[in-house]
């Protein structure tokens, strides 16, 4: 089985059912089913070989980015969605690394196509030739080239087959128990791999998906009330502004939450607004996939902790020679599983520093506890020295954002003569208070070791994220004079 393989299968055997809500419009299965070939016959006359092209997808938030994806992916091809929020210089760049085949544009790419890139396809352009399905059963074969979202440096390109997610879609059917009869709703940009992972999912097992141009909470209560969305991808930004919503919403919905931690007390204010709900939260990558996931009660038990293995998932943790760590102690996170991505585009050794022969690492530390359920400490690359003690900025980052009107904690370490690196944080507040910075202060004294504590504090606004939701650290880091002003 290829992803999108049942396509055909459901338009006959459910032909009305709605594959995808957009806006006030419903595209049926044999509709969107239909298109899909469209778009196969349009691209197939731009080529005369069957061999695996490369296709640039430069399409926003509307049904034929979908329609063209699933087309060129049912082909064997392989899909490469670009990011209308990219500069010309980072969409130049990225479109170097990709090197695609063909370009399949839509009006809200334009002006950026038009001047830039050669359009092979616009989205108006479909063609009622006949298709000849072709049997496409090489799983192992690449259908998705995307790219990291930044947070620790530039984005890689990365590449992932159909048996990788393949396998991360039963995965996540068996742990979050959700199926064809739900209707999937993932409100980011499907040109990121968290929206468009929901998406594919969805279409792929004969269910529905709810899409939208934008994410709105007003929004998405409505569709929540009236049962227009069941299962909802979310990042803990988007999550957070549903749990400030004043009413109650009685109807019984799904929340999967991923890109970083979903602090308790907004947990505990999502469950007040949706008392019907079951909210999970998972850790994964890029690179990896699904890797752990936990439920309201395990999160309850082990607030820090990012929970159990994925069905599938064996992690192990190790010393920096190799070994295997008891439970407790903290090491090197490896990642054992059949959802994990092909490589990098063109950077060989990045791939051999993930891909290694005890698993796959993406150079997070942490432990496992005795119940086999993973804590993680912080990712290698952010690690402070600090008079030559290892802090790691996230353990203290949690640790501060525990403090009711902290609204975001990022902990850099600057450089300094006598220590080393210096911690400082840099603070963005719910509301301003003169009470802040002191009881911020008293928290570190009761909950932070004092080499692990802030030397000095920083009332910021504005702080940048990545498309995923997680605080973009390398901007931080190369402005930090600007911040510290």
């Amino acid at each position: 089985m290829t992803i999108g393989n049942q396509l055909e299968t459901f338009a006959k055997e459910q032909p009305d059912k709605v594959a995808i809500y957009y806006q006030d419009k419903t595209i049926s299965y044999d509709d969107f089913y239909a298109k899909v070939q469209q778009y196969k016959a349009a691209l197939l006359k731009k080529t005369t070989t069957y061999e695996p092209q490369k296709i640039a997808l430069l399409i926003g938030n509307e049904p034929a980015f979908l329609e063209v994806y699933f087309a060129v992916i049912t082909l064997g091809w392989i899909a490469i969605p670009f990011d209308s929020k990219w500069s010309e210089c980072e969409a130049t760049r990225i479109m170097e690394m990709a090197d695609p085949h063909m370009v399949v544009a839509s009006s809200s790419f334009t002006k950026l196509a038009n001047y830039h890139f050669p359009v092979t396809l616009f989205t108006e352009e479909r063609s009622d030739a006949k298709v000849l399905e072709i049997e496409n059963e090489a799983k192992d074969r690449a259908f998705y080239l995307g790219f990291t979202s930044g947070s620790t440096g530039n984005p890689k390109g990365f590449i992932r087959s159909h048996t990788s997610w393949l396998a991360s879609f039963t995965a996540g059917e068996d742990a979050f128990h959700y199926g064809k009869n739900d209707i999937i709703m993932a409100p980011g940009p499907l040109c990121h791999s968290l929206s468009l992972f929901g998406a594919t999912h969805a279409l792929h097992i004969g269910a529905s998906f709810y899409m939208t141009t934008s994410f709105s909470a007003r929004e998405m209560i409505q569709l929540i009330q009236t049962e227009k969305a069941t299962v909802v991808y979310a990042v803990p930004t988007m999550l957070s502004s549903l749990a400030k919503q004043k009413e109650v919403v009685e109807s019984s919905v799904t929340f999967l939450s991923s890109g970083a931690k979903l602090y308790p007390s907004i947990k505990q204010a999502l469950s007040n607004v949706f008392p019907n709900s079951s909210i999970y939260e998972y850790y994964g990558a890029s690179e990896l996939s699904y890797v752990t996931y936990t439920t309201r009660e395990m999160s309850d038990k082990y607030p820090n902790s990012v929970g159990k293995p994925f069905p599938g998932v064996d992690i192990l943790i190790r010393d920096e020679n190799g070994a295997p760590l008891p439970p407790g102690e903290i090491g090197n996170i490896f990642i054992q599983s059949d959802f994990l991505f092909n490589g990098y585009v063109h950077d060989d050794t990045a791939t051999k520093q993930v891909l290694t022969k005890y698993g796959a690492t993406i150079g997070d530390l942490g432990f496992l506890n005795e119940e086999g359920l993973l804590t993680i400490i912080g990712r290698k690359n952010n690690m402070i020295i600090s008079g030559g003690q290892n802090i790691y900025p996230e353990e203290v980052e949690k640790i501060l954002k525990d403090v009711p009107n902290v609204k975001e904690a990022v902990i850099i370490g600057m450089e300094d003569e006598h220590w080393g690196q210096k911690v400082i944080a840099l603070i963005e507040w719910k509301e301003k208070s003169p009470d802040n910075l002191k009881r911020l202060k008293a928290h570190c004294r009761k909950n932070v070791a004092i080499y692990k504590r802030p030397r000095k504090y920083y009332s910021v606004t504005g702080l940048p994220y990545t498309p995923t939701g997680k605080i973009a650290r390398n901007k931080i880091i190369a402005n930090l004079t600007g911040w510290i002003q």
